[in-house]
């Protein structure tokens, strides 16, 4: 891809794909509630990476974006079970781009302990 010109030079292009938080490869079982149209569902999914804001989480059911869930699981290198409401931010197949929504600081300092971890594990 070239970079677009201007009268001063050329324009850097701007990454598309920035990101908050680094995401660490991990195959993490999930528990997953659902809630849609007034009811709620539960699956079982497959987290394939995780960062201190969310995941990317297969499950065999397409949801949209927007959807609301609840996410329990166990986190590697840690003993406690996670509990987290999480929303659908995007969808590619089965794959869910989820963002965890309301996590304590604990949580969030868990969860980056832990990728710290599997940055010193690559």
């Amino acid at each position: 891809m070239s970079a677009a010109k201007t009268a001063r030079g050329p324009v850097p292009s701007v990454k598309q794909d920035a990101r908050k938080w680094e995401r660490h490869t991990t195959s993490i079982l999930v528990d997953v509630t659902v809630f849609l149209n007034g009811g709620r569902s539960n699956h079982r999914g497959e987290a394939s990476d995780i960062s201190r804001g969310g995941m990317r989480l297969f499950l065999t059911r397409e949801l949209d974006p927007g959807t609301s869930l609840v996410l329990e699981f166990l986190i590697p290198y840690q003993a406690v079970r996670f509990n987290l409401c999480g929303v659908i931010r995007n969808r590619d197949g089965f794959n869910h781009g989820v963002e965890f929504i309301n996590a304590t600081p604990d949580q969030e300092e868990m969860i980056d302990r832990t990728c710290k971890v599997f940055d010193l594990l690559r």
